[in-house]
């Protein structure tokens, strides 16, 4: 098949999405017999596909005037594809036509992992892979995610919201115990996120996360803290789980450097100095913390996709909270899938398939006939 592989937008994670859409399209084309074409969006929102994009040393390189006249068009005339065309300007200028017959969509933030672009998939009717537009949007807002939790008896720390209009230093320090988490309810790989260790902090804490996001969250902080993640995914109907991994971080809370760039290598690329795979944890927690992957991937209307679960586990009290999903996490978590007896290949195809299959789901029957509007024609003369 021919496979589009989408990634980069106007996010914040606009270079984790590259470094994702790498592993995805190298393990594609190693792997499998689908033809890849990866399609970059850059900052601007300029759509550019270029087969070099394949190779991650296209990015340290790249410059956005050699495509200035490069031209992306799609074809809303034509369903079930996703059909495109792209012009290059100039003298010795070109054009391309292809027909995607699906998409990996690897964008992470907003502009993307929100669900908005499923939305132009959706409408063409094209296979893809990824939760549904209602779960990537829940998913992408952490304040509306944790009133889902809440719905089906999911535990979380507690918290409360607020924005520029709403934050109220005197009644958070009333309800909360510190230390605190502050951070946006729509950023994503841990940035801009503080901990507060005292009140004179918390209002710069406050002004920080709301220069990035309109609405931000302040929780408790978890003691004894040990972050546990696990991906979900569904494999011929039915939802699996991998094994529980527990990322090794130095400080109190996992940073984005931690997680992509550090020296020593980053959680995200599941190395084992970064990460115990599996968790040192007992079976039972184990498999309390994959119940709850399976109940929230099936709640949170993610199926067609991989999402992973972090989760917060106080060492000490026992205690455990699902902290958040990411409906599309880095490198879609394809270490974690490997150790768990799904090489990559395997892992990508399924991905394929599970799509295909789900792309049926979503057309539903329109077919409904009224006099609407021989009503309106009578009713407004």
């Amino acid at each position: 098949m021919n496979i589009g592989v989408i990634f980069g937008s106007r996010s914040t994670e606009h270079d984790v999405s590259i470094t994702s859409a790498y592993g995805v399209t190298m393990g594609l084309k190693k792997n499998t017999d689908h033809k890849v074409f990866p399609i970059y969006i850059t900052r601007e929102w300029q759509w550019i596909h270029d087969p070099a994009f394949i190779e991650i040393n296209s990015f340290t390189t790249f410059d956005a005037t050699k495509y200035k006249d490069t031209t992306f068009n799609i074809d809303f005339s034509k369903t079930e594809k996703l059909c495109f065309t792209q012009s290059s300007g100039g003298m010795f200028g070109k054009k391309v036509s292809v027909e995607l017959d699906f998409i990996f969509p690897v964008l992470h933030g907003m502009n993307g992992e929100d669900g908005t672009i499923q939305g132009i998939f959706d409408m063409l009717q094209v296979p893809y892979m990824w939760p549904s537009v209602q779960g990537s949007a829940v998913g992408m807002n952490k304040i509306v995610m944790k009133a889902v939790f809440k719905s089906i008896w999911i535990p979380w720390v507690k918290m409360l919201t607020a924005s520029k209009g709403t934050y109220n230093k005197e009644y958070t320090l009333k309800e909360l115990r510190m230390p605190l988490i502050v951070k946006p309810a729509n950023l994503w790989s841990s940035i801009w996120i503080s901990k507060v260790e005292t009140a004179d902090d918390l209002d710069n804490a406050v002004e920080v996360a709301l220069h990035y996001d309109n609405y931000i969250m302040i929780e408790e902080c978890v003691q004894n803290l040990m972050e546990l993640n696990c991906s979900v995914s569904e494999i011929k109907w039915e939802v699996v789980t991998t094994v529980v991994e527990q990322p090794i971080g130095s400080t109190e809370f996992l940073s984005f450097e931690e997680k992509y760039v550090a020296d020593d290598g980053g959680t995200m690329q599941g190395l084992k100095n970064r990460v115990n795979i599996p968790a040192k944890i007992s079976p039972e927690l184990s498999d309390r913390i994959r119940d709850y992957c399976k109940v929230i991937y099936t709640n949170l209307f993610c199926k067609w996709g991989a999402p992973r679960i972090d989760f917060l586990y106080d060492s000490k009290s026992g205690e455990l909270y699902v902290n958040e999903i990411n409906t599309v996490p880095g490198a879609l978590q394809m270490h974690l899938w490997d150790k768990s007896g799904y090489p990559v290949w395997v892992f990508l195809q399924n991905l394929i398939d599970t799509g295909i299959e789900k792309s049926l789901e979503r057309k539903v029957n329109i077919d409904f006939d009224s006099n609407i509007i021989g009503h309106t024609i009578a009713f407004t003369k």
